[in-house]
Order: structure tokens, then C-alpha cells, then sequence
């Protein structure tokens, strides 16, 4: 499910790190454009804005499938020129052997701010969308010092096709390995190779960002990667971090796939990485906190419209807030309700389920 409504300005405001709507730079250069509304590949939007010394964050430790972490170094971005990037290509403009799937990917980076020396790899929902992602959500997590990719994948399947092999399908989509034969993802239209070339093509675009420190030995760097999602795509986070071991797992009004057997399988993620955010008018609520007990997501559910940060210390959190699209609230952007004062009212949520 989409659930973005327009671009990121005067929308996200408030307390805890609250963010000030972008005014949109000028500038060109190497294929990129400033202000205004971002074209599809190898454009970038900038806003000028003010620093943040908060202290950069790492989680140096192994990383699993064969990929082993090189250095315990960090990214070294060029922070001379401070500036909001957001970037939107196809997978095409990346990998000439992409193949289905081929709509716009986003990715962000907020020099304003210090590097926090983590990526998150943001997963849309179900379907086959035309943008993959949400703008307003990527610019939140950049001005938290995150470099933020978000890969278009496939996700036209789910358990009324694949049943009881809803894991295997999902595996395939993440790494192209052949698991099924309800879906065929070949590795160029898989989530970790997209993450890959996205993260070389990035590294072109904005050196400014040292995008290529998240690949090693060909593979996308997992001990320093939040992986995250909304709805379908929180189902797939939550299966990647089962099997990588991450800095983080963030979903969205998700999992769902109830009863299915990959939510009880062992974790090479830490089960107190795990994080949910669920919307109690959402028909699939039920099923998310089904998901959350299944899977061993720490704390008991929490409703974040009665209680402060940090939320009794859970990491299964819901709302009742009112929301035209309560599936889709739980992600920065139009469908997310507001504040009075025009502030996101999930705000320190947010920051509890990517900064906690």
C-alpha cells in the first residue's frame, strides 16, 4: 500500500527533533537539479538548512550470508555544503538487466545533520507502484543523519497465491534465490541486488554521501542496514531481519501473513531489535499483534495515544487515532494525522521505533 500524499515540506513539525518543511535550493550539476520537485533519474532536490551535532551511531558486528565486515570504519560524508538530497531513478538507470518492477526509486541524505553512520532500506507495499516509497517518510529518517534507499521489488503476490509457502516467496523477492514456483524473481529484480546497485548508482550521483561504505564484498553492509516497511513491506522486513543479522527491523502496519511459519522461525537479528506500529482501526491490527506475539517482539502491545515515549518500554505499539487511511497512517505523509498546530502527531513514535 502507498500512503504518501505529496512531497516533504511544512508538514513534519513538532517536538523531539521535530522537522521544518524543505524551501527547496537551487543548483545544478552532474545530472542533478535543485528545488522544487524531483524528475525521475539521477535528480536530486536540496534545501539549505542549519547542522545537528548529535553524536554519529554505528552497529559494528558480523554480518551473515557470506559477507563479512571489513573495518569497524564509518561512512565519510562531505558535510561542507549542507544540503537535504533526495534522489528518484529506475532500477534500469542502475542495472541495465533490472527487468520487471522498473518504477521510481527514492533515496535521501541530509548533510544538515551528523551522520548517524546507518542506512535504511525502506519497503513499499503490495502491488505494483509507480513510486516506491514515500518521499515524506525518507526526509524524516534523512534529517535524522540515515542515508535512506527505498528499491522497488516485487510485490504482486501474497498468502491467497503462494499459501503456506508465503516465506519462500517472500525469500525470493529479497535475494533471488529460486524457493517456489508461484513466483519467478530473477537476482536483477531482487531486493538485495537492488539495494546493491542503487547504493553504486548513489555513489556516482553524491559522492558528497560515501553510499558505496554500505557494500562490502559485493553485498549490501547488513550490521549497519535499519530495515523497515509498510504493510506487504513490513512483512518482508521482518522476514529479512530473521534471516540477516541488522541494525534494526521497523514495520509498519505489518506483519501480516497470520499463523504462516516463517513468523516463528529463529532470528539472526537480536529479537530486541524489533520494532512494530500497528493501527487498531486497521482491519489487519489483529493480525499485526498476532505477529508481534509470534515473532517475540519485546513489551506488551502499548497504545501510544495514552502514554508518553518510551511507551512502557514496548516495542509493539499501536494508536486509535482518527485517520482517513489507518493502514496507511503509520507512515509519514498525507494519510498521517496531524497535530493541531499542523505537526505529524506520530512524530515521537517515530522516533521511538528508528532512534530508541
Amino acid at each position: 500500500m502507498e500512503a504518501d500524499a505529496g512531497a516533504f515540506g511544512g508538514g513534519l513539525t513538532g517536538t523531539g527533533g521535530g522537522i521544518a518543511g524543505a524551501a527547496g535550493g537551487a543548483g545544478t550539476g552532474g545530472g542533478m537539479t535543485g528545488g522544487g520537485a524531483a524528475t525521475v533519474d539521477a535528480s536530486v532536490e536540496v534545501d539549505a538548512g542549519t547542522s545537528d551535532s548529535g553524536p554519529p551511531m554505528t552497529d559494528a558486528g558480523r554480518v551473515d550470508a557470506g559477507v563479512t565486515t571489513m573495518d569497524a570504519g564509518f561512512p565519510r560524508v562531505d558535510r561542507t555544503s549542507p544540503q537535504l538530497f533526495q534522489f528518484q531513478f529506475r532500477p534500469s538507470a542502475a542495472d541495465p538487466d533490472a527487468g520487471r518492477v522498473d518504477a521510481t526509486q527514492l533515496a535521501a541524505l541530509d548533510t544538515r545533520v551528523a551522520p548517524r553512520g546507518q542506512l535504511v532500506v525502506y519497503l513499499h507495499g503490495a502491488g505494483v507502484p509507480t513510486t516506491c516509497g514515500s518521499t515524506t517518510h525518507n526526509a524524516m529518517l534523512a534529517s535524522w543523519g540515515y542515508h535512506v534507499v527505498s528499491p522497488c521489488y516485487l510485490s504482486d503476490y501474497g498468502v491467497a497465491n503462494c499459501g503456506a509457502d508465503i516465506g519462500g516467496c517472500r525469500l525470493e523477492a529479497f535475494d533471488g534465490v529460486d524457493r517456489t514456483t508461484v513466483i519467478d524473481v530473477k537476482p536483477s529484480e531482487s531486493i538485495e541486488v537492488r539495494v546493491v546497485r542503487m547504493l553504486e548508482r548513489l555513489a556516482t550521483l553524491n559522492p558528497q554521501g560515501d553510499w558505496s561504505w554500505f557494500i562490502v564484498n559485493g553485498k549490501p553492509r547488513w550490521d549497519a542496514i535499519v530495515i523497515s516497511g509498510i504493510s506487504h513491506g513490513a512483512s518482508s522486513a521482518g522476514l529479512i531481519g530473521l534471516n540477516r543479522r541488522v541494525a534494526r527491523v521497523v514495520m509498519l502496519s505489518g506483519p501480516l501473513d497470520t499463523n504462516q511459519a516463517w513468523l516463528a522461525e529463529p532470528s539472526l537479528t537480536p529479537r530486541d531489535r524489533f520494532w512494530g506500529f500497528t493501527h487498531q482501526r486497521d482491519p489487519q491490527h489483529p493480525g499485526h499483534l498476532a505477529a508481534f506475539t509470534t515473532m517475540m517482539v519485546p513489551g506488551a502491545p502499548a497504545n501510544v495515544d495514552v502514554a508518553a515515549p518510551p511507551y512502557g518500554a514496548s516495542h509493539r505499539l499501536f494508536t486509535n487515532a482518527d485517520a482517513g487511511d489507518p493502514h496507511g497512517s503509520t507512515q509519514a505523509g498525507g494519510g498521517s494525522p496531524r497535530l493541531p498546530d499542523g505537526g505529524a502527531r506520530f512524530l515521537p513514535v517515530w522516533e521511538t521505533l528508528y532512534r530508541e
